[in-house]
């Protein structure tokens, strides 16, 4: 197991261009007006549309429909008890397969990523991650073992650790010529995981397979691309290996409810907690821990129990209101607490900051 745990959210991400939670929708929206993801119109339409028909639902309930893990959650309940107010029984799953696909896209064409000729590199904050990680392995003293728990559902950590040859491992399946990859937990799931149609088992496309055939149009002319990975996935998986697999990539909805995911996802699951129980070190860096996640509430706590003392939980964030510090405080028992911090930073400066805490050896 990780003497060192980071905890990834989507502030981590804001740098290279995701948009966090709150803003998904209206980034969406503004992409959907502005005809820049025309490939994807019919289900962009039927997801606002649902958002439309949710307004009833504020003449007796309180629903915030701006935020898109709301509506995920909403959607995935309706699907349960078979009823959201204007949709038709029949069409919630197609609502909630456009609703994934809305995500894939907006995350593909909200992403950019630096390029060098035919080369595809990791947006910057997450270049310099991998570099800590590198330098917590093999430059600190003494030398740590990391794991990564991320809530994104991008790609930038993954292709960033499959540039500095740290995998990822997934730990559903082990990155190609790579076995002794640092753990990427995705609880979430991700851009790049696949179903496969029949046994519906889930099967990571490998970056490093990827990056080999991706030759995006006009790569030579910017200095940044997208990468649509999750909009590849069928057709990869059908062309390269002869498997049908489905249209949406493993999309995950951050709400209680994740039964239907359980059989394909516990393995992730269970790792994250068992590298909580044995961290020395949590780092948790543009997570704001939302009051609707009580599925991580729940996953810390049965996974922090353990035998290893923890010497540090850290709070990257760059809230200033208090309010994200405020529900860490509220996670956590006395002696978690005694080891807390809360830094109001980014992500590039959560970096330098925790390089700084675990120095080289003294020559």
């Amino acid at each position: 197991m990780s003497n060192v745990v980071f905890i990834l959210g989507a502030g981590a991400s804001k740098q290279c261009g995701a948009p966090l939670m709150g803003d998904f929708l209206d980034i969406a929206n503004n992409l959907f007006r502005s005809k820049l993801v025309e490939d994807k119109r019919v289900q962009f339409e039927r997801v606002f549309a649902a958002i439309g028909e949710l307004q009833a639902v504020h003449s007796k309930a309180q629903l915030d429909l701006n935020n898109i893990e709301s509506i995920f959650t909403v959607l995935e309940l309706g699907r349960i008890i078979q009823k959201i107010p204007g949709i038709p029984t029949s069409e919630i799953p197609e609502t909630i397969a456009s609703l994934k696909e809305l995500i894939v896209k907006t995350l593909e064409v909200t992403i950019k990523f630096p390029t060098n000729q035919t080369y595809i590199g990791p947006p910057k904050p997450y270049e310099a991650f991998t570099s800590l990680l590198t330098h917590l392995q093999k430059e600190a003293f003494p030398h740590q073992t990391a794991a990564v728990i991320s809530f994104n559902y991008d790609i930038a950590a993954d292709i960033a650790m499959c540039r500095a040859g740290q995998g990822p491992n997934y730990i559903i399946e082990n990155a190609p010529g790579n076995h002794l990859g640092i753990p990427l937990l995705k609880l979430h799931g991700s851009l790049n995981w696949a179903t496969e149609s029949v046994s519906r088992k889930i099967r990571p496309l490998h970056l490093f397979n990827y990056l080999q055939r991706y030759i995006p149009n006009g790569y030579s002319e910017h200095a940044s691309i997208e990468v649509p990975i999750g909009s590849h996935l069928a057709d990869y998986f059908k062309q390269i290996e002869s498997m049908q697999v489905d249209q949406e990539p493993v999309i995950v909805p951050p709400s209680w409810n994740k039964a239907d995911y359980h059989a394909a996802l516990s393995d992730v699951w269970a790792a994250a907690a068992q590298h909580l129980s044995e961290a020395e070190y949590i780092y948790v860096i543009g997570y704001s821990l939302p009051e609707t996640d009580s599925f991580f509430r729940h996953l810390y706590a049965l996974g922090s129990v353990g035998t290893t003392p923890l010497r540090k939980f850290a709070v990257f964030n760059p809230d200033s209101i208090g309010d994200v510090d405020k529900r860490f405080r509220s996670l956590l028992g006395p002696g978690a607490i005694a080891r807390y911090e809360y830094h109001e930073q980014t992500f590039e400066q959560a970096i330098a900051h925790i390089r700084n805490q675990f120095p080289k050896r003294k020559t």
